[in-house]
């Protein structure tokens, strides 16, 4: 995906440095520091797409991907989305989102899509129609609630024509 200013393509191995530099761009605000080794596992093992949002000069400004939830190949998961923190509120979240709904909603073997957030990103997922279906205080971090939200892929509009 392109659309002159930003562009999504596929992550590679190489990545690595520049997904970690993200993540700990996000910390503490976003991440807990506690949470990076379960990021590096995770890109070190993916098991699902992940993408790189690189800026018009090409600077990874943000990453994520998605994968079939365990036990329920018809819920996609949304995983280890984030923006490099000196660009947030400028679109880029929203970018990187929409591109991986609309993924999502051409498979269809998705019928939902579910996500782990935090009560920093809660709002973020709610203005893009995900509802919240659980909270547990400190459920990653202290200070850091493990929000559940769901957003069901019935009627769903994609940003752009498959």
């Amino acid at each position: 995906m392109t659309d002159g200013s930003v562009r999504i393509r596929p992550w590679r191995p190489e990545d690595r440095a520049l997904g970690l530099a993200l993540f700990d761009s996000n910390v503490p605000r976003f991440f807990a520091a506690q949470e990076r080794h379960d990021f590096t596992d995770f890109i070190d093992r993916l098991s699902g797409p992940y993408f790189v949002l690189e800026d018009a000069a090409g600077e990874a400004v943000g990453c994520g991907g998605y994968e079939a939830a365990e036990g329920d190949a018809s819920v996609a998961v949304l995983c280890w989305g984030m923006v490099r923190a000196d660009r947030h509120r400028a679109g880029l979240g929203t970018v990187l989102l929409t591109e991986r709904l609309d993924r999502i909603a051409a498979d269809p073997a998705y019928r939902s899509v579910a996500i782990e957030t935090t009560q920093h990103s809660r709002g973020f997922f709610a203005r893009h129609g995900f509802v919240q279906t659980r909270q547990v205080p400190d459920g990653f971090a202290p200070g850091m609630d493990l929000v559940e939200m769901t957003l069901e892929l019935h009627g769903y509009r994609r940003s752009r024509p498959a």
